[in-house]
């Protein structure tokens, strides 16, 4: 009998074991299955069904990478606190040397966006609380400012539990979200975030008086873009364009060389209109001022450097059709017309022994329309292309 049992009860705890090694086994998997999904969702941007999908993997398995998930996906929700209490949860539970690097750096994006806000953490539970500041020997938690209260919540110290429902003595912080999902590339919707790009044109105009300068324009442009508001596609653009026109009739000169060139500094506004249906082909109406530095008959110095001595301002106004290529849509192939405006000459030399603007014929000022095409690269992120930080 007592051999029977010695042996059911061996068999009991091996049915046990067994149960208890199942149930562990089949809670991790739950919480990769939910990870994976709120992975997902992240991609979809729904942030806050993906930080429930992190969140309760976390509670069934505490592992660092469901709380830097989650981490992550508060903090694309602007929920700068919530933010913080993972990443630091995330950082208590012994993350590998890799996470704990992608940890620090996404608490110092955090930190560095709320006070660029004005916004004050107010980190807690796994791991939160005001770490910066020395342990308080009365009061073991650095979150309650009156150790003799244990529920800061509760008014009346002498009843603990009056308010067992224990809520933030504040409100939790939350500011502007990032613009764009940090863990990944800007998706095909021409939502970058900068670019840089290169533009050929001609065309024809006057600029200056009658016949001083010829009809023919020429020249290029450097340009970068910054998006600023990505759900309306708004962006500026800051640009180095130089401008060559031909010689005119009243010029003498023997080696037939451009006589007039031009280097405007510039910045301009633009909106993108996309097709509904097909978001790789845009129309962009742009508007920009310019200073404008002038060098007449390409005036030189004994070294042979060309000096630009006579200063006036400029506007730039520009229709363009772009065309996105590429996984990304980020490549972009443009076509635009559009037309340089001058004023006449503001700023001239005074030494004394240079032409001044009136006998140049930049006294009067001008215009010139153009045909450009021009490629653009796109970049995704602040960083350039590559995600600020990716998710486990």
């Amino acid at each position: 009998m007592t051999n029977l049992t010695s042996i059911a009860a061996v068999a009991a705890s091996l049915v046990c074991a067994t149960a208890l090694t199942a149930s562990a086994q089949s809670q991790a998997e739950i919480a990769s299955k939910l990870n994976d999904e709120g992975k997902a969702l992240m991609y979809e941007g729904k942030y806050a069904e993906a930080s429930a999908k992190f969140r309760d993997a976390g509670a069934r398995v505490p592992e660092p990478k469901y709380f830097f998930n989650l981490c992550t996906s508060n903090y694309q929700q602007g929920k700068f606190d919530e933010a913080i209490t993972a990443c630091n949860a995330a950082d208590k539970h012994s993350p590998s040397p890799e996470l704990a690097g992608k940890i620090a750096k996404l608490v110092e994006r955090i930190k560095g966006d709320a006070k660029a806000q004005n916004i004050e953490l107010h980190p807690t539970g796994g791991g939160g609380g005001n770490t910066d500041l020395p342990p308080d020997p009365n009061n073991p938690d650095p979150n309650n400012p009156d150790p003799n209260n244990p529920n800061p919540n509760n008014p009346d110290p002498n009843n603990p539990n009056a308010n067992p429902n224990l809520n933030p003595a504040y409100t939790p912080a939350v500011g502007r979200p990032p613009q764009q999902g940090l863990f990944k590339g800007t998706t095909a919707d021409n939502q970058y975030s900068w670019t840089l790009g290169v533009d050929l044109y001609g065309g024809g105009g006057t600029i200056g008086q009658p016949d001083f300068y010829g009809n023919t324009a020429v020249g290029f442009r450097i340009k970068g873009d910054y998006l600023l508001r990505r759900a309306q596609r708004i962006g500026a653009q800051i640009y180095l364009q130089a401008t060559s026109f031909a010689q005119g009739e009243d010029q003498m000169s023997t080696d037939g060389v451009l006589d007039l060139s031009i280097v405007d500094i510039g910045v301009a506004g633009y909106k993108h209109f996309c097709l509904r249906g097909y978001e790789r082909l845009c129309l962009t109406p742009l508007a920009g001022i310019q200073l404008a530095l002038m060098s007449p008959a390409n005036e030189q110095l004994s070294s042979g450097e060309t000096v630009f001595n006579y200063s006036a301002l400029g506007a730039r106004l520009e229709v363009g059709a772009h065309y996105a290529f590429g996984s990304r849509f980020e490549h972009v192939l443009g076509v635009a017309v559009g037309m340089n405006l001058y004023s006449a000459v503001f700023s001239e030399p005074t030494d004394g022994f240079s032409a001044t603007a009136m006998e140049l014929g930049l006294d009067r000022g001008g215009a010139a329309g153009y045909l450009s095409v021009g490629y653009t690269y796109r970049f995704s992120t602040p960083l350039g292309s590559s995600p600020f930080v990716t998710l486990e």
